[in-house]
């Protein structure tokens, strides 16, 4: 009774049977619980979905309706790896029973004894809240997509969740469909790259944000075989590599059929070529050029073929490489900049989404951004490109942007404190009334 009630209530607060695209893909929605969940100091609402879209296993979402009458900015946040235990799955309650931790990845695709292991953690709704904070705080509504990897399926089940979540947001109430936008990192860039392209008509996203994202599986395949091995000679460091990367060429082979190039297989909608042909939507990209997961040229060889679409911010060291020294890991300077990456993305995505009149309070360690900005002075000095810079501080400097420093409190705005650091940095005398006109056409000389 409580199933069918909720039900109910799910079709209610849909308003009724979808239309336009979402028609067209039959999606079924199912309200599996409801709450409320405290974060910077405000109680948000919250669904539990089950989205089901015909012949396809289900997806689940957690939905942060927009609190404002009318309609608003909506974001959709994939989330590959989170841990929920809502479902009613099997398999879900058997992971969350197990706990954070790694385990035997044995729901997946081919498992047998020689597999290697996963990492799991619970992600309960207040977790999920506290991640959307910024743009709940915004007033947008938040769609947060579950991948679920650790659960069973391949790459195209992963392409069907985020599929059903861009199938939801072209019916749901309240949703600027005109503004909407989807962040992801890795793994969930990938998604997010795939879900922008695959999105329907009715819902496709304004921008994107991809973090360091997978964007063409045979050539990452073909890296771990054929390049990780001309770079890595370490034994030791070898084997790292093939433990970790085993459950990701599983859950590849399980849709393409195996190695690129073998007989059966099929990799056509899963290159970088694919990806360009379909992909619209305007994006921001962000990448370490000593990432050992997701090699930046992943990245480079996508922007080449996206053109003015994508918009590539790299994070770059002057000093040469020892990949031998290398660690797993998208690299140092994500890791020593991760208040950046953050910054930059969010500030890229309130400003193309938020209202024209609204402030836009964007997270900042002042210390952190400052001192990346410092380095970005060193490589500009050194010859290397970072005209990809000047576009991340207008937006940081847009009118309605306030940029607030968690941890103290400080709150200042944005074009007062980014023409202050230029003019420290490179000597410069923009004033906060004059700095975006300045940087429209690159940082200073």
């Amino acid at each position: 009774m409580r199933f069918f009630l909720l039900t109910i209530l799910g079709l209610a607060l849909l308003g009724g049977p979808a239309r336009s695209d979402a028609a067209s893909t039959g999606l079924m929605v199912t309200v599996l619980g409801t709450g409320q969940a405290e974060a910077g100091g405000q109680l948000w609402q919250y669904q539990l979905l089950r989205l089901q879209e015909p012949g396809k296993a289900p997806t689940y979402a957690q939905w942060f309706p927009p609190r404002n009458p009318g309609v608003s900015p909506t974001m959709m946040l994939t989330r590959p790896y989170d841990g929920i235990s809502w479902t009613g799955e099997a398999v879900d309650a058997k992971w969350a029973a197990r706990g954070p931790g790694i385990h035997p990845d044995d729901s997946e695709p081919h498992y047998h004894a020689g597999s290697s292991a996963i990492a799991y953690s619970l992600s309960p709704p207040e977790f999920i809240t506290a991640e959307a904070f910024y743009y709940l705080f915004h007033d947008f509504g938040v769609l947060a997509v579950f991948g679920r990897f650790y659960a069973g399926g391949n790459l195209q089940n992963d392409r069907d969740d985020m599929h059903a979540g861009m199938s939801f947001l072209a019916q749901a109430p309240g949703v600027d469909r005109s503004r909407i936008g989807i962040h992801g990192g890795s793994w969930g860039g990938f998604e997010a790259l795939y879900a922008a392209a695959d999105a329907p008509a009715g819902s496709r996203p304004k921008v994107g944000v991809a973090l360091f994202p997978l964007s063409d599986f045979a050539r990452e395949v073909e890296y771990l075989f054929n390049v990780l091995p001309t770079r890595v000679t370490d034994p030791t460091l070898r084997g790292q590599y093939a433990t970790f990367f085993e459950p990701y060429l599983r859950r590849i082979f399980a849709t393409t059929g195996g190695a690129p190039g073998a007989p059966g297989t099929d990799y056509s909608r899963w290159t970088r070529e694919h990806l360009a042909s379909t992909l619209s939507v305007p994006f921001l990209v962000l990448h370490e050029d000593w990432d050992t997961l997701v090699p930046v040229e992943q990245t480079q060889t996508l922007s080449a073929l996206m053109g003015s679409r994508m918009s590539a911010l790299y994070f770059q060291h002057w000093d040469p490489v020892d990949w031998n020294t290398r660690d797993l890991s998208h690299g140092p300077l994500t890791s020593a900049y991760w208040s950046v990456v953050q910054t930059v993305s969010l500030g890229y995505l309130l400003t193309e989404l938020g209202r024209p009149t609204q402030f836009l309070v964007v997270p900042f360690t002042e210390v952190t951004l400052a001192t990346w900005m410092w380095d970005v002075r060193v490589l500009q000095w050194y010859g290397y490109d970072v005209s990809a810079v000047a576009p991340r501080l207008r937006e940081l400097a847009d009118a309605r942007v306030l940029l607030f420093e968690p941890s103290s409190g400080r709150v200042v705005a944005g074009a007062e404190w980014v023409a202050a650091v230029v003019n420290a940095i490179w000597g410069t005398g923009y004033t906060a009334a004059n700095i975006r006109e300045a940087l429209a056409v690159g940082l200073p000389p």
